[in-house]
């Protein structure tokens, strides 16, 4: 069941007048996505979704210049082979790092659709997996640097919509970033988990600053406090 196409489309649209985000990669004032198709010879289709990297035209570009080119014809079930051969020419090779891995990862999903149509499975059962519920958190990228007032309204609008869990975004600086984390859990009680992301804006000064806020609030987790390149923190 060998490639005969790879499309990517890449999508993007502003957020709705006023709503736009402050948090700690930037300000949101749009969605974007790169939609990636891969089509076999034997008609079966499969589609997944690559991280737009700022980027959905370039990222799509990519997939329809040299990686479609690269696994061309390749078994689409070889999601393994797939992945070496643009690792060995692009990863490994002559760079587009990022970039290339960002793209890769849609072309793998649409392969793993692909796999588990095949065998009629959903891809779940083909991972080894099983139906079950997962709880889900509320916020997106929503929940950014508001006022803590106004964190806290659109806090319980998250809650009154049914969610047990949301998640807060921090990294703007560490005295607002407690004041909100606080400010929500006052509101909310103890029965709402608060989740955390600083979407690598912090320091190591910074953490050390925050992290006894977010102990005390109970937080569930904090994702990304770094870069992920600053070995140094």
């Amino acid at each position: 069941m060998k490639i005969k196409t790879i499309t990517a489309t890449p999508v993007s649209f502003p957020v709705p007048e006023g709503t736009a985000v402050t948090l700690g990669i930037g300000r949101a004032v749009k969605r974007d996505a790169v939609l990636v198709k891969v089509e076999t010879e034997s008609g079966l289709i499969g589609w997944g979704e690559a991280h737009a990297g700022r980027a959905p035209g370039a990222v799509a570009n990519l997939v329809n210049t040299t990686l479609r080119t690269l696994v061309a014809s390749m078994d689409a079930t070889d999601t393994v082979g797939v992945w070496d051969r643009v690792y060995k020419m692009q990863l490994a090779s002559h760079g587009m790092g990022a970039a290339a891995a960002i793209a890769l990862s849609g072309i793998d999903m649409a392969l793993w659709d692909i796999r588990a149509k095949a065998v009629g499975w959903p891809l779940y059962r083909l991972l080894g997996g099983s139906a079950r519920a997962v709880p889900a958190y509320g916020g997106g990228v929503s929940l950014g640097y508001q006022p803590p007032d106004e964190l806290v309204a659109e806090a319980e609008g998250v809650v009154a919509a049914g969610y047990r869990a949301l998640k807060l975004r921090l990294g703007d600086n560490p005295r607002d970033d407690i004041a909100r984390v606080q400010a929500v859990r006052k509101a909310l009680g103890d029965g709402i988990d608060i989740l955390c992301d600083a979407n690598a804006a912090w320091s190591l000064d910074d953490a050390r600053r925050v992290f006894p806020a977010l102990d005390e609030a109970n937080a569930g987790w904090l994702e990304e406090p770094f870069p992920p390149h600053d070995h140094r923190r």
